[in-house]
């Protein structure tokens, strides 16, 4: 058997390219339609690059003993021609055993939670993922050569000489890697469109790569070939090839809008009940006001007792307004209109389940958000304190508002049962202890980008009964 090339160096860097890809493609993935809890790092796609190191020691070993293996199987085989493709056969899936168990290892780490379970998951999909891309791209080259002998032949032996052809399937590969790794970054994950596709369309997708997969191989091995066979064959070619890559992202993309749909419509159903009880209030601050600017009136007739000798009235009239314009006045100020009546709103809502509330500190100058934004992250973190407050013993919400020389630091703190998993509050697809998970479970994500849409930090914290959210916001 020949020692390895260049040229064969060059192909196994490629075909190593092509894996690392996969092997991240998979992860955007799992992130962006699967809601897996990753976060993409640095380290992390530096560290994938250690396949090279790994690849290439097992090529080196296996370049010093491919004598010895090429010597077994042939009198194993009693063949040659049968021992020389048989060992490279033998040689290529050691390669790609030592490659899937570095994806495993690398997936083990880079998963959060269920560690091992995840990366068996992200594994089986990198397996299935790299053999059909490039079963697709060698049955389209067969398809398009009229699936003769000779191209049968030729790919049949995965070890032939045909450097041209496995030049090209390396580089499709590549291209098409490059593609869909782009779309995924670009797309979903940049832009932070992540989605949780329904089981439902995860079973579809599965279904129709495997129905596409197996209708490529009907046709290969037919011992008679017509042009008319030569024509289907082309067409076949091009059609499946297109069909079995561009529809599966046709079906992600209609089940991800739809889901994104659902999603968005109870958001907005939510935020606007939110909003329309805060204009009511501010409708009864609004006559609030109003029977303040009386007051002027309510003290001449005071006055008025006075000058007449009317004490005991006077006084009692006195201390009746007083009362008055104690219970009308504001019992929550927080430096900022729109936050006030959230915090008013919802400590009405404590008040009706006995949860203890304090609210200590101003953020001066107010919050340079839209009343959307501000109803969006504190409404919801309030509704989530007192949903955990509401099943402990001695309930209780703490709001503390300080301000540092560049940030508003937000703390709201509340009693829980246990000590809360901070890992999992923000996954990209929510967590919720709720049943209905479909629609629940978004509110700590969506707390998490409205404050980072205006360069902000969200960060949870948690220990035996307590649990604290602390929202930063730039001044």
């Amino acid at each position: 058997m020949d020692k390895i090339s260049f040229f064969d160096i060059l192909i196994g860097l490629l075909s190593n390219a092509n894996f690392v890809l996969a092997m991240i493609i998979i992860v955007f993935v799992a992130i962006c339609f699967l809601g897996r809890n990753i976060k993409i790092t640095r380290g992390m796609i530096i560290s994938s690059l250690f396949l090279f190191i790994i690849t290439g020691i097992v090529s080196v070993v296996l370049f010093f003993v491919e004598d010895d293996l090429l010597e077994f199987f042939t009198r194993l085989l009693e063949s040659p021609e049968d021992g020389e493709l048989f060992t490279g056969y033998v040689e290529v899936e050691i390669i790609n055993a030592f490659a899937f168990v570095f994806a495993f290892v690398f997936y083990l780490f880079a998963y959060k939670e269920k560690r091992l379970i995840r990366a068996l998951e992200a594994t089986i999909c990198l397996y299935g993922y790299y053999y059909f891309i490039q079963t697709t791209i060698y049955n389209s080259a067969i398809y398009l050569s009229g699936t003769s002998d000779e191209m049968l032949n030729m790919i049949s032996n995965v070890v032939s000489d045909n450097n041209t052809l496995m030049k090209a399937v390396v580089l499709i590969d590549l291209v098409i890697d490059v593609i869909i790794l782009a779309i995924l970054y670009f797309v979903f994950y940049k832009p932070r469109k992540i989605f949780v596709i329904k089981p439902l369309y995860r079973v579809i997708f599965v279904i129709w790569i495997f129905i596409s997969s197996l209708i490529m191989y009907i046709p290969i091995y037919s011992t008679e070939i017509t042009d008319r066979y030569r024509l289907l064959s082309t067409i076949v070619g091009i059609l499946i090839p297109s069909l079995s890559i561009f529809a599966p992202v046709v079906i992600v993309l209609i089940a991800t809008e739809r889901s994104l749909k659902e999603k968005n419509e109870y958001q907005e159903n939510y935020l606007k009940a939110e909003l329309e009880y805060i204009e009511q209030y501010k409708r009864s601050q609004t006559e609030t006001r109003a029977f303040r600017h009386d007051i002027i009136n309510n003290l001449s007739l005071a006055k008025m007792m006075l000058d007449e000798g009317r004490v005991s009235e006077a006084d009692e009239h006195i201390s009746e307004l007083l009362g008055n314009i104690k219970s009308l006045s504001p019992k929550y100020v927080t430096g900022d209109e729109k936050l006030d009546l959230i915090v008013s709103m919802k400590a009405g809502k404590m008040q009706e389940k006995e949860i203890e509330f304090k609210c200590d500190g101003v953020v001066d100058g107010g919050l340079d958000m839209k009343p959307m934004e501000i109803c969006g992250i504190f409404a919801n973190a309030l509704d989530n304190a007192i949903e955990a407050a509401s099943d402990t013993k001695n309930p209780f919400v703490d709001m503390n508002i300080k301000r540092t020389d560049k940030f508003f630091v937000i703390k709201i703190a509340n009693s829980c049962i246990g000590i809360v998993d901070t890992d999992k509050l923000f996954m990209s697809s929510g967590f919720t202890s709720k049943t209905d998970k479909e629609h629940h479970g978004f509110g700590l994500r969506n707390i998490r980008d409205s404050v980072e849409r205006h360069n902000g930090i969200v960060k949870a914290e948690s220990e035996e009964g307590l649990f604290a959210l602390t929202i930063m916001l730039p001044r």
